[in-house]
């Protein structure tokens, strides 16, 4: 059997669904490739449980590239027995038909399960991310799932574990940090809406700081210009070291497995502190998202820090809608969590 995954990216998302790719290798002895957006391809590279990764530019799953996304589909054509849509949106779901195999994805709206041979119900925001996934294989009818197998796959080299102690040993770093603030910022999304403020990313260097403890910023390029702008107000950074866009996805995983504490936003990053079973030793700040869908239950209670509760509208994690006028993260006290 061969079975297609398609998902245009995210890479939180991808790795909240690396449970459903464990479980349709192991269960159904399938073959199993994955149709990814490039960016977010860095997720699931090393997976074992994968056969094959098949990358497009990003801008081929936008409504603008339909036409080069049409084109990759048509050479896939009658290759699989299924493919999995793991975007919720009708229209994956229609491009889906181009690949000849029986469909398995989500509907929001009635009509949109017509465009599937098998449907799932996408609507409850309470839920963790990744049961939705594994409600694909349920639905599928081709095994039962395992909700109690939820372990996020992430493989790290013995390479990055080797470069990441080293360069922890060179900067004298037996003691620190880790902190990101992202979320918001990528190849589909651009408001930056689920960072903290200014305000309160500085407030809590300055904390930490005064703890005499040492930081470590992560993140990609873009977030590595927020983080020289957040240490150039301290009044002594010497303490802070910005390594973000320096790291892989792996080494940015073992280094946050190192971490005394691991503090974060809603984020690809933050699933990495899921990965790596920091449990209490994560602190996520949570906006405009509700924590019950991005984590496992058993770190709801331990790690999310949500004060936005009577602000929130699920709509921005059902449909991606947002009003960029709402202030997120202003009742969060930061001095609790230092």
């Amino acid at each position: 059997m061969k079975i297609l995954l398609i998902k245009r990216g995210a890479i939180g998302d991808l790795l909240m669904a690396t449970p459903l790719i464990r479980q349709l290798k192991l269960k159904c002895n399938a073959s199993i490739d994955l149709l990814v957006g490039s960016n977010a391809a860095i997720a699931c590279r090393d997976n074992p449980y994968l056969d094959k990764l098949i990358k497009l530019p990003d801008t081929d799953f936008s409504i603008k590239g339909v036409f080069r996304f049409a084109v990759q589909l048509i050479k896939l054509r009658k290759q699989y027995d299924y493919v999995f849509l793991l975007d919720k949106h009708w229209y994956f779901n229609l491009m889906a038909h181009l690949v000849g195999a029986k469909s398995v994805g989500y509907y929001r709206e009635c009509w949109q399960k017509f465009t599937l041979h098998h449907a799932v119900l996408y609507n409850d925001v309470t839920r963790y991310h990744c049961y939705y996934y594994l409600d694909l294989l349920k639905q599928s009818k081709l095994a039962s799932p395992d909700y109690t197998d939820i372990q996020i796959d992430l493989p790290i080299k013995d390479s990055d574990q080797k470069y990441i102690n080293e360069k922890i040993h060179e900067n004298n770093l037996e003691d620190f940090v880790v902190l990101v603030n992202s979320g918001g910022n990528n190849a589909y999304e651009k408001t930056g809406i689920r960072m903290l403020p200014e305000d309160k990313v500085i407030e809590l260097l300055e904390l930490i700081i005064q703890q005499r403890k040492k930081i470590i910023l992560i993140g990609g390029k873009v977030d590595r210009v927020n983080y020289d702008y957040y240490t150039s107000q301290l009044l002594d950074s010497s303490n802070c070291y910005n390594w973000a866009g320096e790291l892989s996805l792996a080494q940015s995983a073992y280094l946050i497995s190192k971490a005394r504490i691991f503090y974060t936003t809603d984020c690809g990053a933050m699933h990495l502190g899921v990965a790596m079973g920091l449990d209490e030793r994560m602190m996520a700040f949570f906006g405009p998202s509700d924590p019950r869908h991005i984590l496992p239950p058993d770190y709801i209670k331990k790690t999310s820090i949500w004060h936005d509760q009577e602000s929130f509208d699920s709509a921005y994690q059902l449909k991606g809608v947002i009003d960029i006028s709402k202030k997120f993260f202003r009742n969060i006290r930061i001095s609790n969590y230092v």
